[in-house]
C-alpha cells in the first residue's frame, strides 16, 4: 500500500496509464483501422467526404508501407548479431505498422544522438588522464601473461586501463558491506560520489542519508545519481529537492516521462560509491534493506561488493562522472578529480574497474565479450554466479564451449527466484548446458543476486552485469576485473561455501512440453526488448 500511494502521488501511475493509452492507439491502428474506416464510410452520405477519407486512408497506408520498407532493409543492413535481427524481421513481415513504431522506439541498442555527442566530449575530456605510457604498457604485457587479451579488449573499448598497487577487499554479503560503507563515509573530507540503480527507504538508506547531510554541512562535495525507474515507488520523487536543501547534488537518471521512448530501456544499473581518493566500492549491492537481510525477500539475499584503495579508484571516478554528465547534460570536470598521486602499495595483482553502456563506446557489448573472454581464459575451472540466465546466444555458447574444452564450469543460480517467469526461461537453457557438461546449482538459502566470476583462481570479476539481455545490451553497467589479487582467494572460498549450500541440477533435467512452448515465445521477443 505504501509503495502504491507513493507511485500514485509521484505521478508514476499516471505516466504508466498514458504509456498504455499510446500503445493501445498503435494496436488499434495496426489491427482495426480497416474496419474503422469502413464503418466511417458507411455512415457518411456525402460521396466527396467519403472519397477524401478513403484517399487519406490510402495515403496513410502508402506512407506506412514506405516506412516499413525502409526500416526492413535498415534492420538487414545493421552490423549486429542475427539473434537481434530475426525477431524484428519476422515482426515487420507480420505487423509492419506496429513493429515500425516499436523499432523506432526500441530498435536502437545504442545511445541517442545527443547522448553520443556528450559521451564523445567526455572521452575527449578524460582520455589524457587515463592514457598508459608506452613504457608501462610494455611492462604490463609481460606481467599480465595470458590475461593480456582480456585486459587489452577492455582498454580498447572503454578508454580506461589496468591499475596496479591497489588494496582490494571482497564482501560476500550486505551484512559485512554496509557497516564499512558507513564508517568510510564518515571519513570523507573532500567529495562523495554515489550511483545506484535502487535506493529504498529503510534502515540502510536512512543511515547513509544522515551521514551525507552532516558531511554536506561540513563542506564535502556530494554527488548522487539514481535510476528513476529503478527507484520508482521505493523513495520519494522529491528526493533530489530534499537533499538539495543540504547542498547535495542529486539527479535522476533518464527520468520517467509519459512518452514511448527507447530511453526507458537504457537504465542506470551501476552501483558505485567513491569517497575522496581513499576508497571506492562497486558490485551488485543496492542501497536497500533486503541486501543487508534486514528484511526478508525471497529467502536469504546473497550479493557481493569490492572495496578498492589505490589508483583503480580513478577508473570508477571516470565511470561515475560519465553518467553524472549524462544526467546533468554537462561535460564533467575530470581534471579536478583525476590529477591525484596515490600512495604506493605492495599488494600484487591488477585491478581494472570499467563501465559499459547501451552500445558501449564502440557499439560493442563490452560486458558480454568480457564474460566470453574470461571463459576463454579458463583452462581448469570457472565459477559463475548470476541471478538470471537469459543471455545472448554467443554467451550461452561460450559456457558450453568452456565445458566441452574440459573446463569445470560451475554455474550458480537462485534457489528462490524474484521473477518466476524469467526463472522459467532460465531453466529452459539448462538442457543445452547440461548436455555439454556444465554443472548447474540452485542456491537453496534464497536469492543470489551476485554477478561474480572466477576463472582458474587467477582472473575474476565482481560487478553489476547479469547474464541477460537487459544487462548485456541495454543497461549502463560496471564491474571490476581482478587479476592475481589476494582477494581472489576470498572469492574462491565464497564460491565453495555456496556450492555446499546449493542443490545440483540433475543431468537428466528437462522442462514439460507446455513450459518449453512458453519459453520459446518469450525468447522470440526478448532480443527486441
Amino acid at each position: 500500500m505504501k509503495k502504491f500511494l507513493r507511485n500514485l502521488f509521484s505521478g508514476y501511475l499516471l505516466v504508466i496509464l498514458l504509456l498504455l493509452l499510446e500503445l493501445i492507439a498503435f494496436v488499434v491502428v495496426q489491427f482495426f483501422i480497416d474496419d474503422i474506416i469502413l464503418a466511417i464510410n458507411n455512415q457518411i452520405n456525402n460521396e466527396m467526404v467519403s472519397l477524401i477519407v478513403s484517399l487519406t486512408y490510402l495515403g496513410l497506408r502508402v506512407v506506412i508501407f514506405i516506412v516499413a520498407f525502409i526500416i526492413f532493409f535498415k534492420i538487414i543492413a545493421k552490423q549486429e548479431d542475427p539473434e537481434f535481427k530475426i525477431p524484428w524481421i519476422v515482426g515487420m513481415l507480420l505487423f509492419p505498422f506496429l513493429c515500425s513504431i516499436l523499432f523506432l522506439i526500441f530498435g536502437n541498442h545504442g545511445l541517442n544522438r545527443r547522448d553520443k555527442k556528450l559521451v564523445k566530449a567526455n572521452i575527449k575530456a578524460y582520455e589524457e588522464y587515463c592514457k598508459i605510457s608506452p613504457r608501462r604498457q610494455e611492462r604490463y604485457q609481460h606481467e599480465l601473461g595470458k590475461a593480456l587479451g582480456t585486459v587489452n579488449y577492455l582498454a580498447n573499448t572503454t578508454g580506461l586501463g589496468p591499475t596496479k598497487h591497489n588494496i582490494v577487499k571482497y564482501y560476500k554479503n550486505g551484512e559485512t558491506f554496509f557497516p564499512d560503507l558507513l564508517e568510510d563515509l564518515e571519513k570523507a573530507k573532500e567529495f562523495i560520489f554515489i550511483e545506484f540503480f535502487i535506493i529504498t527507504d529503510g534502515k540502510e538508506w536512512d543511515a547513509v542519508q544522515d551521514v551525507l547531510k552532516r558531511k554536506a554541512q561540513e563542506g564535502v562535495d556530494i554527488k548522487i545519481i539514481y535510476d528513476d525507474m529503478g527507484c520508482g515507488g521505493t523513495i520519494s520523487s522529491f528526493t533530489p529537492k530534499i537533499l538539495g536543501k543540504y547542498g547535495i547534488k542529486c539527479l535522476k537518471f533518464h527520468p520517467f516521462r509519459p512518452i514511448l521512448s527507447g530511453v526507458y530501456n537504457n537504465r542506470d544499473h551501476r552501483k558505485i560509491v567513491v569517497i575522496d581518493h581513499q576508497m571506492a566500492y562497486t558490485g551488485g549491492i543496492n542501497l536497500a534493506d533486503e541486501y543487508a537481510n534486514e528484511i526478508i525477500r525471497f529467502g536469504y539475499w546473497k550479493d557481493t561488493m569490492v572495496r578498492i584503495q589505490g589508483p583503480g579508484i580513478d577508473n570508477l571516478i571516470t565511470v561515475f562522472l560519465q553518467n553524472f554528465s549524462l544526467a546533468s547534460r554537462e561535460v564533467a570536470d575530470y581534471a579536478k578529480y583525476l590529477e591525484y598521486e596515490y600512495p604506493w602499495c605492495e599488494e600484487p595483482g591488477f585491478v581494472f574497474p570499467f563501465g559499459d553502456g547501451p552500445g558501449g563506446i564502440d557499439d560493442a557489448l563490452i560486458g558480454e565479450q568480457t564474460y566470453i573472454n574470461i571463459l576463454n581464459y579458463a583452462q581448469d575451472e570457472v565459477f559463475i554466479s548470476t541471478p538470471y540466465l537469459v543471455p545472448t546466444y554467443s554467451l550461452l555458447d561460450a559456457l558450453r564451449n568452456a565445458a566441452l574444452r574440459g573446463v569445470k564450469v560451475h554455474l550458480i543460480l537462485p534457489g528462490i527466484p524474484d521473477k518466476k517467469l524469467v526463472y522459467l526461461v532460465a531453466k529452459s537453457n539448462f538442457r543445452y548446458l547440461l548436455d555439454a557438461g556444465v554443472n548447474i546449482y540452485l542456491y537453496t538459502p534464497g536469492f543470489n543476486h551476485m554477478k561474480t566470476v572466477l576463472a582458474d583462481e587467477s582472473l575474476g570479476l565482481v560487478g553489476t552485469i547479469n547474464f541477460d539481455f537487459r544487462s548485456l545490451v541495454h543497461h549502463f553497467e560496471c564491474a571490476s576485473l581482478l587479476y592475481q589479487t589476494p582477494c581472489l582467494k576470498d572469492i574462491k572460498e565464497d564460491f565453495l561455501e555456496m556450492l555446499e549450500q546449493s542443490e545440483k541440477v540433475p543431468a537428466n533435467f528437462d522442462l514439460k512440453w507446455i513450459q518449453k512452448r512458453i519459453c520459446a515465445l518469450i525468447k522470440l521477443i526478448s532480443p527486441m526488448l
